[in-house]
Order: C-alpha cells, then structure tokens, then sequence
C-alpha cells in the first residue's frame, strides 16, 4: 500500500535586510509536529561593491531555548552585476521581465537565480533565468509578486537547503555579515511533513 504524506511550506523569515557590520537572528521556527523538515535559505548580495561572504548559521532547539548549532556556510564573496526592471508591468504570474542591461553580469545566463529587490522588501524575491532575448529574460517560473518599473535587481543569490534531525522542535538561521560597506537581504522557509497516511 502506497504511502501518503501531507505538507505544509511556511515562511520563516520572510525576505529582510542584514546591513553591513551585524548579526540578525532569525525567528524561531516551530517544526516539533513534523516528522520531517527541511530548511530554504536564500542570501542575495545588495550593493555593487565587493562582499566578504557572510556567515549563515542554522540553530536548533528542543525547548525553544538552549539553542545548538547545526551547521554554518560561508556565502559568496563577489562584487555583484546591478541594472533595472525596463518594464511598466510586471504583475505576478508573468513568465518574463524586461531589463534595462540583461547582459551586464550573469543575468542573461540560463539557470542563474537573481534577487529584484522590491520596494516593500518583504515582497522582494528570487527569479531564475531560463533564457534572455534583447534584454527580455523569460523565467523558469511564474514571477510571484507584482513589482514597479526601475527597481533595482542584483544578480547574485546564494541557496542551501538544509535537512533538519528529526528530534529537534525549533530551529532558526543566523546571519552575520562581518562585510564593512555591503548589505545583505535574506529569507527562510521551512517544508514539513505533518501526517503519513
């Protein structure tokens, strides 16, 4: 008999700014009714002046408290590429996105994530190229979000996905940028398995 199991996906830290010089701790994430968890970091770079590579740290806890380190990355250091959205209407659920310079940096490159940093920076996120044509980058997925025209998008986002043990009942994700003049925006999600039927 076939196994069947339900999930759930929930932000944790929607996307947010780490500046130049600090450590943000992330909110804690309740995972003590799943049976299975797994974490989504994404880092973007946000200024077009060199990163250091910041420290991403991920945290566990049994009580909420006393919280153990998991595991620890060290992002990219790079300069990143930076232009504009060229496009007076991107809403969500396109599939493509004109810029004023797709070919500066590597957002012209086929499967390369990039960060469009909104506005509001929660509704900020991470799209990947599928291929580009005179500026227009058609996505391998639906955009999420409707944005304004001129923002700025940076062509460098880092990923990890990190399996959780499955006695833990917290966990959550430290970001330290020790860089002295670059930000930082993150986010962190969390998949749970819930019930198995």
């Amino acid at each position: 008999m076939a196994l069947t199991k339900t999930t759930s996906v929930v932000t944790v830290d929607a996307w947010q700014a780490v500046t130049a010089g600090t450590l943000v701790v992330g909110a804690d994430g309740d995972i003590s009714a799943s049976y299975d968890t797994l974490l989504y970091i994404q880092v973007a770079l946000v200024e077009a002046v060199a990163q250091a590579g910041c420290t991403v740290m991920v945290e566990v806890s049994y009580t909420g408290n006393d919280w153990i380190k998991l595991t620890e990355f060290t992002g990219t250091a790079e300069t990143p590429a930076t232009t504009t959205i060229n496009d007076a209407a991107v809403t969500a659920a396109d599939t493509a996105i004109t810029l004023t310079d797709a070919t500066t940096g590597d957002f012209d490159v086929p499967g390369r994530l990039w960060y469009i940093k909104d506005g509001t920076i929660a509704n900020s996120e991470a799209v990947r190229t599928k291929v580009n044509a005179t500026h227009t980058v058609t996505l391998c997925d639906a955009i999420l979000r409707s944005h304004a025209d001129s923002l700025n998008v940076y062509d460098r986002v880092d990923e990890w996905v990190v399996q959780i043990p499955f006695a833990a009942s917290f966990v959550r994700t430290l970001i330290n940028n020790t860089d002295a003049d670059a930000d930082v925006d993150f986010t962190t999600r969390v998949s749970k398995v819930t019930a198995i039927s």
